[in-house]
């Protein structure tokens, strides 16, 4: 039996109707404004939670930042307190290593005198003053608490001295085993030391006679040369080594009126025939008849001239 089929059916049967479209539509809608306000309550919770740490991060500087001035504030009043004190003022000084600065002329330049506060005693600024003499290359200076300072100097020592031209005419400087002129010499200071002489004015040391090439720096090699103690010419029988650009180098002893014509380079190696000559000379017994010694007359030849008897 065939099954029916109405040739006529309603309008809208098969399809949803507008009414159908319209209602579905509102729907959704309805829903996807649902969802936007299911997720709202979340981002509020994030935010306010964002805010929370802001705040705590807040109170704990502004904690960190109370602390620390109550600890400045407690540290100034309590250095205020100690420094008013008697406990850390000083009683006792000790000075080492001078020998030709007094005492009392370093306490001066440093600033340092019975009573003043250990505590604010500016050690750096006291070194820097000391070490301002003319004699004094460097000074040390230590607490030992509660009361007493420490002070050691370190001297230069003299090699020789220069004899130099100044504003005021010439005078005699002392130089170190560097090269350094560092004192104007004195009467009442030690004397016996060897001179340079034939420098022109100070200006060209440039505040020392080391060099890398120049008669300044050849004579002062020539006296250390002599320093390091060799019996034939120690550095005490030198007294005079002369610059001269004509000559060269001329050198004087303490107990031998001749001049000694060392040249102008090879100083090392003229430095040591001079020794053997002399030493030859000496156990010979004839350095008495010496009227001069050239030890540039001609590559390795030395000219001895002898006094007229």
């Amino acid at each position: 039996m065939t099954k029916y089929k109405p040739k006529y059916t309603k309008p809208g049967a098969g399809r949803p109707g507008l009414l159908s479209r319209l209602f579905s539509s509102v729907i959704g809608i309805l829903n996807r404004s649902d969802r936007g306000r299911r997720v709202k309550p979340q981002t509020a919770v994030v935010d306010q939670q964002r805010k929370w740490q802001r705040g705590e991060f807040s109170r704990t500087g502004t904690l960190f930042l109370l602390l620390a001035v109550a600890l400045g504030v407690g540290g100034w009043f309590c250095r205020q307190v100690l420094d008013s004190s008697d406990i850390f003022r000083l009683t006792t000084v000790a000075v080492q290593g001078n020998r030709m600065t007094q005492k009392t002329q370093i306490l001066d330049l440093g600033g340092i005198e019975q009573g003043i506060s250990l505590l604010s005693f500016d050690i750096d600024l006291a070194e820097e003053r000391i070490s301002s003499h003319p004699w004094i290359d460097n000074a040390e200076i230590s607490r030992t608490w509660p009361s007493t300072l420490e002070v050691r100097v370190y001297e230069y020592q003299p090699l020789a001295m220069v004899n130099i031209e100044s504003e005021t005419g010439r005078n005699l400087y002392y130089i170190d085993q560097r090269g350094k002129v560092f004192a104007l010499v004195d009467n009442s200071q030690d004397l016996d030391f060897p001179v340079i002489s034939g420098i022109e004015s100070a200006g060209k040391l440039q505040g020392s006679i080391v060099a890398d090439e120049g008669l300044a720096a050849e004579a002062f090699r020539f006296l250390r040369l002599a320093a390091r103690g060799n019996p034939i010419v120690p550095l005490q029988t030198i007294s005079e080594v002369h610059v001269s650009p004509e000559k060269g180098l001329v050198v004087y002893l303490v107990d031998r009126p001749f001049p000694i014509y060392m040249g102008y380079d090879n100083i090392n190696t003229r430095y040591y025939q001079l020794v053997k000559l002399l030493e030859r000379l000496y156990r010979k017994k004839k350095i008495q008849e010496i009227k001069e010694i050239r030890m540039d007359y001609y590559e390795d030849r030395i000219l001895v001239a002898k006094l007229e008897l």
